[in-house]
Parts: C-alpha cells; structure tokens; sequence
C-alpha cells in the first residue's frame, strides 16, 4: 500500500515538474464569487482570502462577494458557521447556489467550475472517511494507524482519478494545490495521534517509535506560497506544538510561551511567523486567557501585521476581567432540591467548576476524572457541576443514573445564563478554578483528564 502511494505521489511529482514551464503567472485582480444560498441566517457572508472581504446577503439569500487576490489557491466562503472551500484564480468570476445545510446541494458554475464542483464531492467524501469515528481511529496502535492514514490518503487518490475520467482534467494549479493539501491533510492526523490516543487511551504508556515524524522529512514548513493551502495553515499550528512537546526544557517555562518562543526558532518567513503569532494568541485567549495575558507584550513587540495586532489587542480587552486575581463574576443556581448556591458560598475553599449538559459527549467522558479527583482532594477542594440543560428532566436523569456527587447545580437559561456570558463560555466541558477568596484562579482550567490538573489544583491550593 505504502509503495503504491508513493508511485502515485511520484507520478504527480513528476507532471509537475515537467508542466512547470507552462504554469501561468498571474496579476493581481478583482475576482467575483456571487450567487444565491439557502437557509442562511446571517444578514452578512465573508469571502476568506488574505483578508476577510464580507458582503450583505439579502433574506432570499443573494450575495455578490468580491476581492482582489494575486494568486490561484483554495479559499473559503462562511456563511452562518459553515465553511464552503472554493479554488479561486485572479479574475475569475464564480457562481454558487445551493443550501447550507446541505452541503452536497452546492452547484458551482462559471470560472473553474469543474474543479470547485470537485471539491464538493471531496468534502463529501471527508465527512464520511475513517478518521469520522475519532474513537476507533485514534485507538489504533501506530502501526496500524498509519496505515489507516494511508488507505485513506488513496481512497482521496483514486476518487480525483475517477472524478477526472468522467469529468475532464483539472487545471494544473489545482491538481498541485489538491496533492499538497492531501499531503498536509495526512500529515495533520498523524501529528494529532499522539494527543488524541493518549486522550483516548490514558493508560495506554504510548510510546512512539524513532521513525514515526520521518513524515514530516519532505513537507515544506516555511513557504509562505502554501498558504493557499487550507490544511498547511493546520500543519503549522500542530506542526508547531509537536515540536514543542517533542523538546526537553526546563519544567518552569508554561507550554504555552514554550511555543510562542519556539515559532521565532523554527520558523523564518515573516509571513508565517505573523499568522502564528496571530493564531496561538487567538487560541489563547479562548483556551489559556493567564498565558495569553503573560506574552501579550511580547506579541504586540514581534507581530507585524497590523490587522493581528488589531484583531488580538481588541479581542484581549474582553477578556481581561477573567484574568488570575479578578473578582469571580456573580452567579447562583439551584441544586435539584431546590437549594440555591452561588458563588459565595464555597469561599474559604479552592473550588473547582465544571460547566457542562447532559447531551454533550465529552463532557460525559470527564465524569469518571470528575469522581477521581473529588476523592483525592476530598475537604480540600469543592467541586460544583452546573449544567445548562434546557431540560431540567435530562439533567435529573443524568444525575440519578451517574450517580454524580458534590454540588450539582442547573443554570436558569442554558446558553444565555449569567455564568456563561460573564465567562465567555462558547463550548463545552468548560472548567473554572476559584482561590480561597474567591476570586478567580484560572477561568480556562485544565480538564479533569488532563496531565496538568493535578499541579494546577496545588498550585491553587498554595495561591494567597
């Protein structure tokens, strides 16, 4: 299998090298994506190129995006919170119907429409491949894990092959930008698959083989001319943490700034320093808002584009309210006897909040860490539950067949209750640590399946 792939790999290789001469260059100029989409509910769509170009998109669903691009590459439009990758040459003109509910209802005509209707059946052919069933996939033992990588890099193969014979041969800066992309796309699973099957598997002892990031020998990290690439912005984010992990440094340094140092190392091109400047920010101020606030110097002294700058200084002003040392927001919710509880009552003690809802999956999964970490730090630390079920019914169900202990409470008004607005939480399992005074210690908390949670409840514990 693995040499069948590398033939075929080597087969675009080479009709790549020799049409190279062929390839045309392009100006810069205004392109134009327009059409008519169902069931959209944002009054605004945005084409994703360089930069955000957005346009009104009136209640029939009619829009006219535009933008000035310089070079051929696979970009995105979102619509709602649906992301519908289309290729784009300079200049070209493209019309898009069909219903964003429904991906597969998506028409594309005009400028290379046999390549963007391609990609439909691509995204298709995504949602229903093997790494889908997450928990099977990254269960895997390596070996065959990367095998299962694979089979299912040919299956993508063979699908363009088939999709050609029947409907006519790509434009050659597709065909390019598709093989890189399958190439980043396999790349990025197996950078995940440590993470993923220690995350599955905890018990496991993983323990990768020497050989197993020889992967990564011949993909390119720092050619900014891939950024048209959707699954290489990817690539450079995972690539980055996998280093980073991969390192013995001193245990003092936060991870977090570990890879905000590391992309000055590893990487050369200002323009991808910038984007990951850029990104790790983004995340941290969802996933890390304490890390964040510590390089938030150090980024606005090293990002150069003006537009991330912006973006993330803006961004961190909401959030600085949750910062170590803030005064807890104010909440109270009831218990399922009616009891209420707030978030004075539990003063004097580190208390450790998970927000969650009976239908969410992984919250279910932390439950048994949940009960783990209850015994350990039993009359140390005060472990409340709050769910933002709509239903009362289901969060009652879960409690009497869970048999979930400490304070389980239920917020009045599921996503727009106080906790979760204060705390700008936008997903779940979200964990919170409060200091003995109250005050808020970490609002983006390790999980309880975390290797982390542990030192951040001593530390908490220490904290005055």
């Amino acid at each position: 299998m693995l040499q069948r792939i590398f033939l075929i790999w080597l087969i675009y290789s080479l009709f790549f090298v020799s049409c190279k001469d062929k390839t045309k260059t392009y100006t810069p100029a205004v392109t134009v994506v327009e059409g008519q989409l169902a069931s959209v509910e944002n009054p605004l769509i945005t084409l994703q190129t360089d930069v955000e170009n957005k346009a009104p998109i009136d209640p029939s669903g009619n829009f006219v995006l535009t933008a000035k691009i310089d070079r051929p590459g696979l970009y995105k439009i979102i619509a709602d919170h649906s992301e519908i990758n289309l290729f784009l040459i300079p200049g070209a003109k493209v019309s898009l119907t069909g219903d964003i509910r429904n991906p597969n209802t998506f028409k594309f005509k005009g400028t290379n429409a046999l390549e963007n209707n391609y990609l439909v059946q691509y995204e298709s052919l995504k949602s229903s491949s093997p790494d889908q069933d997450f928990t099977n996939f990254f269960s895997q033992n390596e070996t065959n894990f990367i095998n299962a990588v694979e089979q299912r890099t040919q299956a993508f193969l063979s699908d363009q092959q088939s999709y050609q014979k029947d409907n006519g041969t790509f434009n050659d800066e597709f065909a390019e930008l598709m093989m890189d992309e399958l190439q980043y796309d396999g790349a990025n699973l197996k950078l995940n698959y440590p993470d993923f099957h220690d995350y599955l598997k905890p018990d496991s002892a993983l323990v990768m083989s020497d050989t197993y990031d020889s992967f990564l020998q011949n993909l390119e990290i720092d050619d900014e001319s891939k950024l048209a690439i959707p699954a290489f912005q990817t690539f450079l984010t995972l690539y980055l943490t996998f280093k980073t992990t991969q390192e013995k440094t001193d245990s003092l340094t936060p991870f977090f700034a570990k890879k905000f140092n590391n992309i000055g190392i590893k990487f050369q091109n200002s323009k991808i320093k910038d984007l990951l400047y850029y990104l790790l920010m983004k995340d941290g101020l969802q996933t890390s808002i304490n890390d964040a606030a510590a390089t938030i110097n150090d980024f606005n002294k090293l990002e150069k584009n003006q537009k991330y700058l912006d973006e993330i200084n803006t961004e961190y002003a909401k959030w600085t309210h949750l910062l170590k040392g803030k005064p807890s927001p104010t909440w109270s919710y009831k218990d399922a006897n009616g009891v209420k509880h707030s978030n004075t009552s539990y003063q004097g003690k580190v208390v450790y909040i998970d927000i969650w809802a009976s239908w969410c999956g992984p919250c279910l999964r932390e439950l048994p860490f949940i009960h783990t970490l209850e015994e350990q730090y039993k009359d140390k630390v005060a472990f409340v539950s709050i769910s933002i079920d709509a239903s009362k019914d289901e969060w009652l169900d879960i409690l009497q067949s869970k048999k979930l202990k400490g304070s389980q409470l239920i917020a009045d008004a599921d996503w727009h209750s106080s906790i979760v607005t204060d705390y700008r939480i936008d997903g779940i399992p979200r964990f919170i640590i409060l200091a003995k005074d109250g005050t808020i210690y970490n609002a983006n908390a390790p999980r309880p399946s975390s290797k982390e949670i542990r030192a951040e409840l001593n530390a908490a514990l220490e904290f005055h």
